[in-house]
């Protein structure tokens, strides 16, 4: 695979923008569009290793027809061919010309489908098939197809080599059904007993046999079946269904493991104040006690209550944001008056720890948000940088406006962020190396909301290693 953006040739304006906000908004794959072939030439020139898929006009107005085509597959680039010609021919380019598929320009279900099928691409980039065949054309064939599509490839020529090269682990097996030394069905039953994946995938291939041989491969552990000769578009679509199903169950296996391991560190995170609560009540109903140790017993039960309540908050919090029953009130508001007022309901909690919040806020900066929910991502911020700040430190906030973006940055004078921890920072429950330096608490849900809420307003949230030392949190809202 090359790079990780697509190139649009195209010269009609409307379809092109089309493409590559759909890539950039549903997707995040960024793209460059050509016009014309001097254009794209001028692209690949300038950065040829950046592009991974093209979609190409078989008309361009400056060169005979297919020729962007051969351009793109000059750099190893395999092309989507997008067209309005309604010609079969167009179906020839695959024996000659690397192409994962081509797409009719029929309105807009034709740029979902391009787009979802590039996004496909691109993932297929971490997907290995093992291909079993011992007609060497049929593998040549076969290689090329899928290779195109940014699969990872293995070749075995019989029964023995296909078990040897199983130890790779591939993601799915395509089976000749007649092999020199086995069927085709006995080998799919013995790698389902001997392979306990549950997400691999087993497609069987013959240019013998008859649809009972289908249904045969297909009830010993097979999920698909294909009788040569097959259309080549009809067979990557297949194999392409194949890894979105893989993907979904390994997507499903990991939500699963999340919720799991979300609950128990939930429960873990409630048992300590339900513990404090329990042992003080115990203690109020001791006689003799003296009103200070009453008022110290009834204050740690508020406190741990309090506790409780902020974790149930946010978990209710989190799992209505993320099965999206949140609804965002987005109004046009000067995001540096709400930021005065924040700061200056924490300026109290930094003064315990002696610590200055030095503010660098432009007068206006209008953006559209929801206030309640940009008000939480603000609180959590300032929130952390007070509580893994040391005492007589200094935190400094501003706020950048770019072309497109306004960005808020938060900067603490505090001991920054592991290396191994920051691919940690946004996900839930996850607690890192260093702790708060006055004792506060801290259960991990806090980043995790926040990167929802700012990603709901469609905009990005991150961590850099400040200058001087320390860390530098940031998000940013699109104007």
């Amino acid at each position: 695979m090359l790079g990780n953006k697509v190139l649009i040739i195209e010269d009609t304006q409307s379809l092109a923008i089309a493409i590559k906000c759909e890539l950039q908004e549903t997707y995040q794959i960024r793209a460059d569009i050509a016009p014309t072939l001097a254009k794209a030439k001028e692209l690949l020139k300038k950065n040829p290793d950046e592009y991974f898929i093209s979609t190409v006009d078989l008309q361009l107005p400056d060169c005979a027809d297919g020729a962007a085509i051969d351009l793109v597959n000059e750099h190893n680039i395999p092309a989507i061919v997008f067209t309005g010609q309604q010609d079969p021919s167009v179906r020839a380019h695959f024996d000659t010309h690397d192409l994962v598929d081509y797409v009719f320009k029929t309105g807009g279900y034709s740029i979902i489908y391009i787009c979802r099928l590039i996004n496909r691409v691109y993932f297929n980039q971490d997907f290995t098939i093992l291909v079993v065949d011992d007609s060497r054309s049929a593998l040549l064939s076969i290689h090329k197809l899928l290779c195109n599509q940014g699969f990872k490839v293995l070749c075995a020529k019989d029964a023995n080599e296909c078990m040897i090269a199983m130890k790779n682990e591939p993601d799915m097996v395509i089976l000749d059904q007649f092999l020199p030394d086995g069927l085709g069905h006995e080998i799919c039953r013995k790698i389902r007993t001997l392979h306990l994946n549950p997400s691999l995938q087993i497609m069987g291939v013959s240019s013998k046999g008859d649809k009972d041989t289908a249904a045969f491969f297909l009830k010993n552990g097979g999920d698909d079946f294909l009788l040569r000769p097959f259309n080549p578009e009809e067979f990557v679509h297949r194999v392409n269904q194949r890894a979105d199903y893989v993907d979904q169950i390994r997507e499903l296996k990991k939500i699963s493991d999340e919720k799991n391991n979300f609950l128990g560190m939930a429960a873990h995170d409630l048992r300590n104040p339900l513990g404090i609560i329990q042992q003080a009540s115990k203690r109020l109903n001791k006689p003799n006690l003296s009103e200070d140790q009453t008022h110290s017993l009834l204050d740690m039960i508020l406190k741990s209550s309090l506790s409780m309540q902020h974790l149930l908050d946010d978990l209710l919090d989190i799992s209505a944001i993320e099965s999206g029953k949140i609804t965002l009130h987005k109004l046009p508001l000067n995001l540096s008056e709400v930021f005065h007022e924040r700061i200056a309901l924490f300026k109290t909690k930094a003064a315990d720890k002696k610590i200055e919040i030095i503010e660098t806020l432009p007068d206006s900066a209008m953006v559209e948000f929801d206030p309640a929910r940009i008000t939480q991502v603000i609180d959590n911020l300032l929130s952390n940088a007070i509580k893994y700040s040391p005492e007589n430190f200094q935190i400094t906030l501003t706020i950048e406006k770019d072309i497109d973006v306004l960005r808020v940055n938060v900067f603490d004078q505090g001991p920054g962020i592991e290396p191994k921890d920051v691919n940690k920072l946004f996900k839930a429950f996850n607690r890192l190396g260093h702790r708060t330096t006055g004792g506060e608490s801290s259960h991990g849900l806090g980043l995790s909301i926040c990167l929802r809420i700012v990603e709901a307003h469609m905009g990005n949230i991150g961590y850099k290693d400040a200058p001087d030392g320390g860390s530098h949190f940031y998000f940013e809202l699109p104007k």
